[in-house]
């Protein structure tokens, strides 16, 4: 097989040994996209693999994380930016059309966030984000100071933290292995629709 038709560049050994659980979530996700997400069939080599991957995952969406779905996405898609991720931009930028129905803010995301129409508190929480991507080591209690002022409390701090760390985990995965994304991604959710979710991004 060429190179150009594998969708990673490991020879990994498919091991069809997903039990029960993690079949139905592969299933589910499938249906969700209408095709299957290449990060997907990467770690659905293997059952362990793939548990430990969802289980991190499943971890940062639980119902008392302090985000809401759409500050998770932000996170994602800005964390793909900042490491230069072509596989996780274009997975999480299409999400972002999806989720806002708005392929503008979802391009300012995949570019240059600091560009986009961000409330206060949006902007804070990607500052802090980039921060934990590039300069961990420099974060002070000011900086958490910053999140707690704009609405977070340190319960949500964490997962920005978390949340942060595990796409920065993601993206170096997509990078090393060379995951190609799917070039559906790059059609899905293009047409404006009716009702936009990120009204929370207006400026204030």
């Amino acid at each position: 097989m060429k190179r150009s038709e594998h969708i990673y560049a490991l020879d990994l050994k498919e091991r069809n040994n997903l039990d029960a659980e993690m079949t139905a979530l592969v299933k589910g996700i499938e249906k969700k996209y209408g095709f299957m997400p290449h990060f997907i069939r990467l770690f659905a080599t293997d059952n362990r693999r793939l548990r430990a991957f969802m289980g991190q995952y499943m971890e940062l969406l639980r119902e008392d994380s302090g985000l809401t779905h759409l500050e998770h996405e932000m996170i994602a898609l800005v964390s793909a930016a900042t490491n230069g991720c072509v596989y996780c931009t274009a997975h999480h930028g299409a999400l972002m059309r999806g989720e806002t129905g708005d392929a503008l803010f979802a391009e300012y995301l995949s570019r240059n966030y600091k560009m986009a129409a961000l409330s206060t508190r949006h902007r804070a929480m990607l500052d802090f984000a980039v921060k934990v991507l590039t300069q961990a080591e420099h974060i002070t209690d000011e900086d958490r100071q910053v999140l707690r002022q704009v609405g977070f409390d340190d319960e949500a701090i964490w997962m920005i933290i978390s949340t942060a760390a595990f796409y920065a985990s993601a993206n170096r995965i997509a990078q090393a292995t060379g995951l190609q994304p799917a070039s559906q991604y790059l059609e899905m959710y293009r047409a404006p629709t009716p009702t936009v979710r990120a009204k929370s991004t207006t400026r204030r």
